[in-house]
């Protein structure tokens, strides 16, 4: 192996490996930069259609109201949860139900009680329970990030000119204007088209009457932003939820069946118009990236996978020697595409 490609492989597992240690810090602080730069570019559109109206207005209006769908969207998902524990009995029962229903090839029946002796819950349990409390501190703490981050907004654009003007030439200025743009796109397109797949799941739930219909249509608005399977994922809990709640396999079949109907919609008549070239990122490459930040920060990882990359990629294309692993990742090859039009 060259040179180059050993220092490359010991600078990637230093920052892989530091990146794991202050994971505690540092993922609530970029979804807090992420919230930021999307709350921006919400405040921009509308500064853009409203010409007359005060910018600093339009960004604290904006500000306040994601921060408000922030919150009662944790709220919304503490009282799903909670509702589901509630429920937690009927719904062991109806799975014993219906594992009764198969008959493995060695004879007998399956239950929970049956596969408990083969699968250890507690420890994963406990991992779970461990996850919950992390990311209930994690999204306290990007609460707090954002806050300051919205306060000290044109602090930060000043210190970032100065150190732009320090290092000289324009290297630094275009990798920061290029992965704010393209993070900025992203968010921009996965919230619209999520809020489109989330409102058309919303309608099928209450359609056959799923329990916990805004909680699962929270949910699946979440996952949209994971790239590629985001929405079959989230599709999976209410579809099993349906077929818990109902004596027929109908209600869980329309559930599913709908989700994807409204992805499939949205996925490939909406996304690509606005998505145009604003997501550069190969479809494998994206796979990679989100399982490569969710070993590293978990589920947040997995969430800010494609920001993160984004900014990665921007910056490694300034670079000669690590040039081709931008390319690797893009989607065309060529990812400064911004290049070309200057």
């Amino acid at each position: 192996m060259s040179k180059t490609g050993t220092s490359f492989l010991v600078n990637f597992a230093v920052a892989a490996g530091l990146l794991y240690v202050f994971r505690a810090v540092l993922w609530p602080f970029a979804l807090a930069l992420v919230l930021a730069i999307l709350i921006t570019s919400l405040s921009d559109r509308v500064v853009r259609v409203l010409p007359n109206a005060r910018r600093w207005m339009v960004f604290v209006i904006t500000a306040v109201i994601v921060g408000g769908i922030i919150v009662a969207s944790i709220a919304l998902m503490i009282e799903g949860a909670s509702r589901i524990v509630d429920e937690m009995p009927a719904m062991l029962a109806r799975i014993n139900q219906l594992l009764a229903l198969i008959h493995p090839p060695g004879g007998g029946t399956l239950s929970l009680e049956a596969l408990s002796q083969k699968v250890e819950l507690g420890p994963l349990a406990d991992q779970l329970l461990t996850s919950v409390q992390d990311a209930s501190a994690g999204f306290g703490l990007t609460l707090i990030f954002l806050f300051f981050l919205l306060i000290s907004r044109p602090m930060i654009e000043k210190r970032v000119e100065r150190i732009v003007a320090a290092r000289g030439g324009r290297g630094l200025a275009t990798v920061l204007e290029r992965s704010f743009a393209g993070v900025e796109s992203y968010m921009y397109v996965q919230t619209m088209t999520g809020l489109m797949i989330a409102v058309g799941s919303a309608v099928a739930m209450f359609a056959v009457g799923l329990d916990n219909a805004l909680f699962w249509s929270l949910v699946i608005f979440l996952f949209s932003y994971f790239p590629v399977l985001g929405v079959m994922v989230g599709s999976l809990g209410p579809t099993l939820f349906a077929l818990l709640q109902f004596p027929s396999l109908t209600p869980a079949i329309m559930v599913f069946v709908g989700i994807h109907i409204v992805s499939s919609i949205v996925g490939n008549l909406v996304l690509p118009k606005m998505q145009a070239d604003s997501q550069n990122i190969d479809p494998a490459a994206s796979l990679i990236a989100v399982g490569m930040w969710t070993v590293l920060w978990g589920v947040p990882g997995a969430f800010l996978a494609i920001p993160l990359t984004l900014a990665l990629m921007y910056g490694l294309a300034q670079y000669d020697d690590l040039r081709w692993v931008a390319v690797l990742i893009s989607h065309d090859g060529d990812p400064t595409p911004m290049e070309a039009a200057e």
